[in-house]
């Protein structure tokens, strides 16, 4: 329960435990703490502390939460706690504060952390000797500033580092969302040609995703994605539409066409803004098309885009264009009163009197009547 998320899940089975009067032991209160930090109150771990349970998790848990707010006072508290208590701390525990300290720039802590590892043995005095097992053992925790710590230190003192070194760098940047940093380590690898497993594309184009469309992002992630790497399919679809939310028409159609070529998934409500400024913009052939994809993926559009875009066909003098569409908007149940009043509007101006009335009755049926001056404006165009 715990690895997949499902929080609520862990609560129901937590209450049944207290319902069924389950006695309660160091390893359940543990799993507790865990739930407890997962949902962002990690702070109610000192409740279960103050019962006289403890645990090495319960206490890893507490530091690691505290570091990585910079709070190092309540996080050394702790450490110390753990000392007095005769539980052993462990290399997580102090790469949890280092990671905190290098997060934060605090040289006092890192020294102090870094000076505690080497007497306890986490890590050796001569690091240098095996620089790529340490960067690595950092980065697979996914302290990803601890591992940047060597990293740096290894580039300064001009040591070659081996390539899974970059890849997991590369893995650790992006799950700590460092976009910046994942950025400047994927060109590196890119340009020491060394390959990357599709777990770590994924990763890497999930926090690409999460960033703000500038020209570099969406250019890597048309790249990626041209060479066939599935992105993923909602975060993918979020940065097209604050693509379009940003008027970056151009970049986002290019990366829509890109996703479309590829064969990919795609959500439909990123298109909807893209069809909006098709329509505006006089493009509807490419409207068009880009709903023919939207057919093709069995989705559909908002309803107050398919109102502009049926406003659109039958001002192009396109009504059998109109008319398929409306029945693919029938199929999602996407009618709506205004839909309806576009089409028997458009018929009538057309002459499709047989047609409309057809449409006028649906409309009633279905309970869609406009207001009552809507309506009298509507039926006007029979005349």
């Amino acid at each position: 329960m715990l690895l997949k998320n499902e929080l609520r899940l862990g609560w129901c089975y937590y209450g049944s435990i207290i319902r069924n009067g389950v006695q309660e032991n160091v390893v359940t209160w543990s799993l507790i703490a865990q739930l407890l930090c997962k949902d962002g109150k990690f702070e109610q771990i000192v409740s279960i502390l103050d019962k006289g349970v403890c645990s090495s998790v319960m206490y890893n848990l507490l530091i690691d939460c505290y570091s990585e707010k910079g709070n190092f006072e309540a996080a050394f508290d702790y450490l110390n706690d753990m000392y007095r208590k005769c539980i052993d701390p462990s290399f997580s525990t102090f790469s949890s504060i280092l990671d905190g300290a290098c997060k934060y720039h605090n040289a006092e802590v890192i020294e102090s952390v870094m000076s505690s590892m080497v007497e306890k043995g986490n890590l050796s005095k001569l690091v240098m000797s095996d620089y790529d097992s340490v960067i690595r053992k950092f980065s697979d925790m996914g302290k990803a500033y601890a591992a940047e710590l060597f990293f740096r230190e290894a580039y300064e003192k001009g040591i070659k580092l081996q390539d899974n070194t970059y890849v997991s760098m590369l893995r650790a940047f992006s799950k700590e969302g460092k976009a910046e940093d994942a950025i400047r380590m994927y060109n590196i690898i890119l340009e020491r040609k060394i390959s990357i497993s599709d777990k770590c594309y994924s990763a890497f184009m999930s926090v690409l995703c999460d960033e703000n469309p500038s020209e570099e992002v969406s250019s890597l992630l048309k790249d990626l994605i041209g060479r066939g790497f599935v992105p993923p399919i909602s975060q993918v679809s979020k940065f097209l539409s604050s693509q379009c939310e940003k008027h970056k028409w151009k970049e986002a159609e290019e990366l829509l066409n890109v996703i479309i070529q590829r064969g990919f998934q795609f959500e439909s409500f990123c298109c909807c803004s893209l069809v909006r400024h098709y329509c505006f913009s006089r493009r509807i052939d490419s409207a068009i098309s880009l709903h023919t994809e939207l057919e093709r993926l069995g989705v559909a559009l908002d309803v107050e885009t398919y109102g502009v875009l049926l406003d659109r066909l039958f001002k192009s003098r396109r009504r059998e264009e109109a008319l398929r569409i409306f029945d693919y908007m029938r199929t999602h149940d996407m009618l709506s009163s205004e839909s309806f009043s576009i089409m028997i509007r458009g018929l009538c101006q057309e002459k499709e009197f047989r047609k409309a009335m057809r449409l006028h009755d649906e409309m009633l049926k279905l309970g869609l009547k406009p207001d009552k001056k809507g309506y009298k404006r509507l039926i006007s165009g029979f005349g």
